[in-house]
């Protein structure tokens, strides 16, 4: 039996990723610690409920899971001001010392050093690290380092290529001098998206020990609705559309996808589609888009769905109602969204939906090895709107076809990526 500390700068419910690592370590009956920040939002509760399951894995033993919480809003107020003036007075220096590690790691997040000062605490030191997100790469490496254990890092995004609101020349580059100081140290390093693994390991110029893990989901959590469950007569149904998120907000490609609606609305009126989003609706977006879209949707053929934020598995249940699953990005200048394989794209091929994508490098690398699980599109509402009226019309073969892409799904479950986990996990412990 190992102890295995995991450190994340976000919690559980917004990192999935991590959740099935420590579930995986559960399974393999290693002692798990986990180091991760109450964020004061909706993500709270979820990770209450996440955190029981867990504990449910090990019968609620905590001598195999431990869970310490930092607030990442300190309760004390001359606490909270002293880290928000430290990250950008930090910003600010980072810019003049580009290759102090310390400095850019504050620079880069205030919780880094949160992380890494409270996880110093630890009396059980563990046998092996693993980071997730970029804020807990610079917490790896020196706690590796004070310690003498390894420590591996999951890179589910490309940070350099993120788009930031402010200084985003100066944060691309300290975000590539803190990957390539500090990535090569990692004894493995595991990839959300075969592109991801390129960029990064261009960038680092190569690793020993590295792995593609995506972002599927246990088999077990899915189930394949017939067309007796699901609708009698699809010829007489819409073609449900469904899309998720944790947020129902602005730049996710749903103002250009209701763009798109509205033409076909005026072209084709006799045409029905319903469209469900499920998330948590940002007000502002509300009260600009979704008004507007209802309203041009009004008596019309064409209907608007919202569903609140969805546990997992309620979520994949819910997801096996729908035709067509809409992983969309339009004209993104954010290189990470254009090589990203995001949890939604693998989880609508293990439901079984027929996947509508947008072009993107990795979607469109998707769904060409996979070409039975969906159909691409350009990024532009009139392409759209193309690529829906043709759905309509094939959406008889597309719910005859749902079990075999149902059954194409299982090859991309957590219970076959996990095995790479497992295999990285055995040859450094």
């Amino acid at each position: 039996m190992k102890h295995l500390l995991f450190l994340t700068t976000n919690n559980l419910a917004t990192n999935p990723r991590l959740v099935k690592e420590v579930q995986l370590a559960l399974q393999l009956t290693h002692r798990v610690t986990i180091m991760m920040f109450k964020l004061c939002n909706w993500s709270d509760a979820k990770s209450i409920q996440l955190k029981a399951q867990l504990l449910n894995l090990c019968n609620n033993d905590d001598n195999y899971l431990n869970i310490v919480e930092i607030e990442a809003i300190p309760s004390n107020k001359l606490k909270w001001i002293f880290l928000g003036v430290t990250e950008k007075l930090a910003k600010k220096a980072s810019g003049f010392l580009p290759k102090y590690i310390k400095l850019n790691a504050l620079a880069n997040n205030r919780r880094s050093l949160q992380l890494y000062h409270l996880s110093q605490k630890i009396k059980d030191q563990p046998d092996l690290i693993c980071a997730h997100n970029m804020g807990a790469l610079y917490p790896a490496h020196e706690l590796s380092a004070l310690w003498n254990v390894p420590f591996v890092f999951d890179v589910e995004d490309y940070h350099p290529g993120e788009i930031v609101s402010t200084d985003s020349d100066v944060a691309k580059k300290r975000t590539e001098f803190l990957m390539k100081s500090l990535l090569p140290g990692a004894k493995s390093i595991t990839f959300a998206s075969p592109l991801i693994a390129q960029y990064t390991l261009d960038l680092i110029k190569g690793h020993a020990s590295h792995a593609v893990v995506l972002n599927g989901f246990n088999a077990h959590e899915f189930s394949l609705v017939s067309d007796s469950e699901h609708d009698l007569n699809q010829k007489e149904t819409a073609l449900k559309l469904v899309w998720f998120s944790q947020k129902i907000s602005f730049g996710r490609g749903l103002e250009e996808l209701f763009n798109a609606l509205d033409i076909i609305s005026e072209s084709h009126p006799n045409i029905k589609i319903s469209l469900t989003l499920i998330g948590e609706l940002d007000s502002n977006f509300d009260t600009i888009e979704i008004s507007k879209i209802r309203k041009k949707l009004e008596n019309t053929n064409l209907s608007l769905i919202i569903k609140d934020p969805l546990g997992q598995k309620e979520l994949h249940a819910t997801l096996s109602q729908f035709d067509i699953g809409l992983a969309l990005e339009f004209n993104s200048r954010d290189l990470n969204r254009q090589i990203c394989l995001t949890n939604k794209i693998i989880t609508y091929a293990q439901v079984g939906l027929y996947i509508l994508a947008t072009n993107t490098k990795a979607q469109e690398q998707f769904i060409t090895d996979y070409p039975e699980l969906g159909i691409l599109s350009a990024q532009s509402e009139v392409e759209i709107s193309e690529t829906l009226l043709q759905l309509y019309k094939e959406k008889d073969d597309i719910s005859a076809n749902k079990a075999l892409r149902f059954q194409k799904g299982k090859h991309l479950s957590w219970d076959s990526e996990q095995i790479k986990i497992q295999e990285l996990w055995s040859q450094i412990l």
